[in-house]
C-alpha cells in the first residue's frame, strides 16, 4: 500500500568533474640549445609564466557508488505487494469496483516467503505477489505484527530460483550513500538514491501518525532518499547492496524526510517467527518516562523510573523508583522508546545490562531479563 503519509520527496543529484592540465611538448634540438644557453636567465621567469597542475584533493578523486550495479543485483529480490481490500459501491447505480492498495517487498527466502510492511497488507482480503519478472502469484499473511509494522507473506506456489536479500549486520551510520527500491504508484521497480540523515527516530518524531501504533518498537533510520506511495515494504540498502532497513513512512510536511525500520529489528521479527511462529513480545514490569535536565543536571533527558512492578523483570533486577537508567548493554540511551525499542530487539529470556543512575551513588550495572508480555 502506500509508505505512510506521517511527504514531498526531493531529488538529488551530483556530479564530480575532473580536470586535466597539459604542457606543450618542445620538439626541436636547436630550440632545446638556445633554451639551455639562456636557461640560468630565463629560468625563474619561465617558472613563473608556466602553468600549474592542480592536484584535486583526495576527496575530489572519489567516485560514486556504482548504483546501475546494485540496482542489477538486487532487482530479481524486489517484489509488488497488491492487497485486495475489498468492494466499494457506486452511488450512481453502477458495479462495485474491487479497491487494491499496492505496496513493495523482497524475498527473505528461497521457499518463496516475503517481508513487507504490516500496514501494506491491513485489513486486505487477499494478497498478490508480482515478481520481477512480472508473474503474479497468490500469497497468505504467515504473520503481521501493528507493533513492529511488519508482515511475513509466503507464496502459496513458490516460483524456482529466488534470491533471498541480504540483511547488513553492521550498523549504519548517518552519511552513508543509501538506495531505495519499491513499487511508488505501481510504476515496477525504481531506484532513488541518497543518504542516511539520522538514527533513532521514534513514534513522535514523525509527528505521532495514527497508522503506526504509539505502543510500538520504533528507532527508525531517516534518510532523504525519495519514498513516496507504494514504497512500503521495500528494501533500503547500502551500496554493496545489503538491506540496511524497510522504507515505511514520510513525514508529511517536511522535504527529504524519510524512514525505515532497521534491518536488525527485520532480522529479529524473522527469527521469532520462523522459530515460534509469532513474535514474543517484551515485558520489563517496570513504567518510566523522559526525563529532563531538571530532573538529571548535564544530560537533555534520561530514562526516569517511575514505578516497578512486584516480583516482575525490573524488581528482580533491583530497579527502583527514580532510579536512571542511562544504558543498555553500553548503548546509550535517552528516551523510553530507546528502552524498549532495545529490550523487544534483545527479546524474551536475553540478558540485559543496564547503566542504572540512583542518587548521588556511583553508576551500577544491573541485570535484567525481559519476560513475555501477556
Amino acid at each position: 500500500m502506500s509508505a505512510r503519509r506521517v511527504s514531498r520527496a526531493v531529488w538529488i543529484a551530483g556530479a564530480l568533474l575532473s580536470v586535466l592540465a597539459c604542457r606543450p611538448v618542445e620538439e626541436h634540438a636547436e630550440e632545446r640549445a638556445q633554451a639551455t644557453a639562456r636557461e640560468p636567465a630565463q629560468r625563474a621567469t619561465d617558472a613563473a609564466e608556466e602553468p600549474v597542475a592542480q592536484t584535486p584533493p583526495p576527496h575530489a578523486a572519489a567516485s560514486l557508488p556504482n548504483f546501475a550495479r546494485v540496482a542489477e543485483q538486487l532487482a530479481p529480490s524486489v517484489v509488488s505487494v497488491v492487497a485486495t481490500l475489498g468492494e466499494r459501491g457506486s452511488e450512481r447505480g453502477e458495479a462495485p469496483r474491487t479497491i487494491r492498495g499496492i505496496g513493495s517487498g523482497m524475498i527473505v527466502s528461497a521457499r518463496g516467503q516475503v517481508l513487507t510492511n504490516q500496514h501494506a497488507v491491513a485489513e486486505a482480503t487477499a494478497v498478490d505477489i508480482e515478481l520481477a519478472n512480472r508473474t503474479r502469484a497468490r500469497a497468505r499473511v504467515v504473520y503481521a505484527d501493528p507493533l513492529l509494522d511488519l508482515a511475513l507473506l509466503e507464496l502459496e506456489s513458490p516460483a524456482e530460483h529466488m534470491t533471498p536479500v541480504v540483511f547488513r549486520a553492521r550498523q549504519p551510520q548517518p552519511g552513508e550513500w543509501v538506495m531505495a527500491v519499491g513499487q511508488p504508484y505501481g510504476l515496477g521497480n525504481t531506484v532513488t538514491v541518497g543518504v542516511i540523515s539520522g538514527l533513532g527516530r521514534d513514534h513522535d518524531d514523525l509527528g505521532r501518525p495514527g497508522g503506526l501504533a504509539r505502543d510500538g518498537f520504533w528507532s527508525f533510520i531517516q534518510t532523504d532518499t525519495p519514498v513516496n506511495t507504494g514504497n512500503s515494504g521495500g528494501p533500503l540498502v547500502d551500496v554493496h547492496g545489503e538491506v540496511v532497513g524497510l522504507t515505511t513512512a514520510v513525514l508529511q510536511d517536511g522535504q527529504g524526510l524519510a524512514f525505515a525500520i532497521p534491518a536488525e529489528m527485520a532480522r529479529k521479527f524473522l527469527e521469532e517467527v520462523w522459530t515460534y511462529g509469532r513474535v514474543r513480545h517484551v515485558r520489563l514490569g517496570i513504567r518510566a518516562d523522559n526525563a529532563g535536565p531538571e530532573d538529571f543536571p548535564g544530560r537533555l533527558s534520561a530514562v526516569r523510573i517511575k514505578s516497578v512492578a512486584a516480583s516482575g523483570p525490573g524488581d528482580k533486577a533491583g530497579l527502583e523508583v527514580g532510579d536512571f537508567v542511562l544504558a543498555v548493554n553500553d548503548r546509550p540511551i535517552s528516551r523510553v522508546s530507546e528502552l524498549a525499542y532495545y529490550a523487544q530487539l534483545l527479546g524474551v529470556g536475553a540478558r540485559a545490562r543496564l547503566t542504572v543512575k540512583r542518587g548521588e551513588a556511583p553508576l551500577q550495572q544491573l541485570l535484567i531479563i525481559p519476560a513475555e508480555a501477556i
